[in-house]
C-alpha cells in the first residue's frame, strides 16, 4: 500500500512537472490555471497507476497520457489542438532527455541498475523520478524568473471563432514537429522495455532539436513582422 501511495504521489508531481515545463518553455501562464493543472495531475497519476501496476500495460501509458494532456490543454486551457500537440511534444521530448540523462548519470555512478527503467515501485525508481522532477521544476522556475523561452504562441485562451489556416507555412511546420514528437512518444516505452534508452535519447534530442529550431524561426518571424508593422505606422504618421 505504501509503495502504491508513493507511486501515485510521484505520478502527480511528474504530470504537473511535464505540464509546467512544457508551458514555461513557451512562456505561457501557469498560475492562473494551477488548480486545473493540479487536479489533472491527480487524474493522470491515477490512470498511470492502473495502466502500469493494475493492468500491467505500461507501453500504452505514455501515449495515453500524451493524448489526455492535449485534450486538457485544448478544453481546460483553451489552447488550439495543433499548438497543444506541438507544445507538449517539445516539452515531453525535453523531459525525456532529462530522464535518460539522469539515468545514465546515476548508472555511471553505480547508483542505479540497468533494469531500473522497466520497474515501477522500487527505491531506485523513486530516486530517478525525484531527481528529474526537481530538475524540471528548477528549469521551469529559472525560465519564469528570467522571463526566458519562446513567445510566438499566443497566451490562452485562444480565439476559436477566427478560422485557422492549417495549410499556412507556420502551421505545416508546427504539424510536422508535433508528428515527429508523437512518434517518439508513442515508441518511448517500447524502447525502454527493450533496454534501448540510448536510442530514445537520440530520438528525443532530434525531436526537441527540431522543435527548438522551429521555435527560434517563429520567434524571429514574429519580431520581423512587429518591426515591419511599426515602420508602417511610423510612415503613416
Amino acid at each position: 500500500m505504501l509503495s502504491n501511495a508513493i507511486y501515485i504521489l510521484l505520478g502527480i508531481l511528474d504530470a504537473i512537472a511535464v505540464m509546467v515545463f512544457s508551458l514555461k518553455i513557451y512562456m505561457l501562464p501557469v498560475a492562473s490555471y494551477k488548480k486545473r493543472i493540479i487536479g489533472f495531475g491527480v487524474l493522470i497519476a491515477v490512470i498511470s497507476f492502473f495502466m502500469r501496476v493494475v493492468f500491467d500495460i505500461p507501453k500504452w501509458d505514455l501515449p495515453l497520457q500524451y493524448i489526455l494532456f492535449i485534450l486538457f490543454f485544448r478544453y481546460r486551457m483553451s489552447i488550439k489542438t495543433h499548438l497543444a500537440a506541438f507544445i507538449l511534444g517539445a516539452g515531453i521530448s525535453a523531459y525525456a532527455i532529462l530522464q535518460v540523462g539522469v539515468y545514465y548519470f546515476y548508472n555511471f555512478l553505480g547508483i542505479l541498475q540497468t533494469g531500473v527503467l522497466q520497474q515501477n515501485t522500487t527505491y531506485q525508481v523513486y530516486i530517478l523520478q525525484i531527481t528529474y522532477i526537481l530538475i524540471c521544476f528548477a528549469i521551469s522556475f529559472i525560465l519564469r524568473t528570467y522571463y526566458t523561452g519562446f513567445s510566438f504562441i499566443v497566451t490562452p485562451p485562444h480565439d476559436f471563432i477566427w478560422k485557422e489556416n492549417y495549410l499556412s507555412a507556420e502551421n505545416r511546420r508546427v504539424a510536422i514537429s508535433a508528428l515527429l514528437s508523437s512518434v517518439t512518444i508513442f515508441i518511448a516505452e517500447v524502447l525502454l522495455y527493450q533496454s534501448s534508452p540510448f536510442v530514445l535519447l537520440l530520438m528525443s534530442i532530434f525531436t526537441f532539436g527540431f522543435s527548438y529550431i522551429l521555435s527560434r524561426k517563429e520567434d524571429r518571424e514574429d519580431a520581423r513582422k512587429a518591426i515591419e508593422a511599426y515602420r508602417e505606422r511610423f510612415k503613416k504618421s
